[in-house]
Parts: structure tokens; C-alpha cells; sequence
């Protein structure tokens, strides 16, 4: 009797032992112990912070093709644009024209850098907080395109790098010195593109070294 006994309590124990592997889930194919990012590393290859991540490039992305929208809609208005007179605007150095869609404060050379330079003065404060002012008062929250422009004298490479310095040293003091969201603010380096005046002559040419803020009306 003893023999039986044994095979049959032999048995019983491989047939729980069965049973119990029947209650586990498979663990081939998943995860042992799965946290925030490898739950989804596991499934699809990419970690949460991986999602985060593409999440951000699709924003910077939209961004940068919002910005792109506004500057190649600006340089089909910009011919469009007339002479504006704002009250708040009232020093000699800055200058608006506008249409229906935009509003374009202009700043000379002068009044932001030294020749060939790319650090603001300290004396163009006070243009550049009017500007702020100005824009705070009519436009809200609405997108703000910095220009920066060159004469065709020199090496053309060379004009627009500076032009490019010079748009971000501009977005720069908005953003750091006149508060204004940096996610309003795009740059676009002109260059000699789209002179104001001929560069023939040195009053022309003084003109066109300048940089323009384009805001949206609306």
C-alpha cells in the first residue's frame, strides 16, 4: 500500500505544481518588473522620456514653421506697408509702417551697434523700451518677427551672419530686458535682401544697415 500511496501523492504534487504555472502569466514576452519607461521601452522600443522628447521636436517644429508662415507672408505685405504715427512713439530713432497685418518698428544701425558690431549700446535702451512699450499696449500676445538687415557693401556671406547676430542680440534684450516671451519670437537674418534705399549712395546705404520688428496686428 505504500508504493501506491507514494506514486499517487507524487502525482498530486506534479498536478499542483501545473496548476500553479497555469495561474502565472507568460513572462516570455513581457517584462518582469516594469516601471514608467520600461513598460513602454518594452512594447515599442522607445522609453517615456523618448516620447517627451518627440513631443518637443513636433513643438519646436510647429514653431519653427509658424515662424517660416509669417516671414514669407511679411515680405509679400512688406511693399504694402505705409507710414504710421503712434503717440507712444515718439523719439526720432524709431520709425513704424504698417498695413492691416503687420506693424514694423525700425531701428537705424546707429542707434542699436557700432559698425560692423553686434553688441547692442547701452543708449539704445530707451528706443528699445519704447518699441516694448508700444507693443505691450496695441498686440497682446501676438507674434513678433526681429530682421536684421545689411547694405550690399563687403563680402555677402559676411552681411549675413551679421544681420543674423544682430536680429539675435535684438530678440535677446526683448526677451531678457523687455520681458516678452521668447516663444513670440523668431528671427530672420535679411541680410542685403530687400533694401530700404540703393546702396549707391551713403545715405542709402546707412538705411539699409538697420533692423526691423514686424508684429503681427492680429
Amino acid at each position: 500500500m505504500r508504493k501506491p500511496l507514494f506514486s499517487f501523492l507524487a502525482a498530486l504534487t506534479v498536478f499542483a505544481s501545473s496548476c500553479e504555472n497555469l495561474k502565472k502569466p507568460e513572462t516570455k514576452d513581457q517584462p518582469q518588473e516594469a516601471t514608467k519607461d520600461t513598460a513602454v521601452v518594452y512594447r515599442d522600443g522607445k522609453t517615456a522620456g523618448d516620447a517627451a522628447n518627440n513631443a518637443a521636436d513636433a513643438t519646436a517644429n510647429a514653431a519653427s514653421n509658424a515662424s517660416a508662415a509669417v516671414a514669407n507672408a511679411f515680405k509679400v505685405s512688406r511693399d504694402k506697408l505705409k507710414d504710421v504715427k503712434f503717440r507712444e512713439i515718439n523719439l526720432p530713432d524709431v520709425s513704424v509702417r504698417g498695413d492691416d497685418d503687420y506693424s514694423v518698428y525700425g531701428l537705424e544701425e546707429k542707434v542699436l551697434f557700432d559698425t560692423g558690431k553686434s553688441d547692442i549700446k547701452a543708449s539704445a535702451s530707451n528706443a528699445l523700451n519704447q518699441v516694448v512699450a508700444s507693443i505691450g499696449q496695441r498686440y497682446g500676445k501676438n507674434q513678433i518677427q526681429v530682421m536684421g538687415f545689411a547694405d550690399s557693401r563687403g563680402d555677402k556671406d559676411f552681411n549675413k551672419e551679421l544681420s543674423e547676430q544682430r536680429a539675435e542680440a535684438v530678440k535677446n534684450w526683448l526677451t531678457t530686458n523687455g520681458k516678452i516671451d521668447a516663444s513670440r519670437l523668431s528671427v530672420e537674418p535679411m541680410g542685403e535682401a530687400m533694401p530700404a534705399a540703393s546702396n549707391a549712395t551713403a545715405a542709402g546705404r546707412k538705411e539699409n544697415r538697420r533692423v526691423e520688428i514686424a508684429v503681427r496686428t492680429k
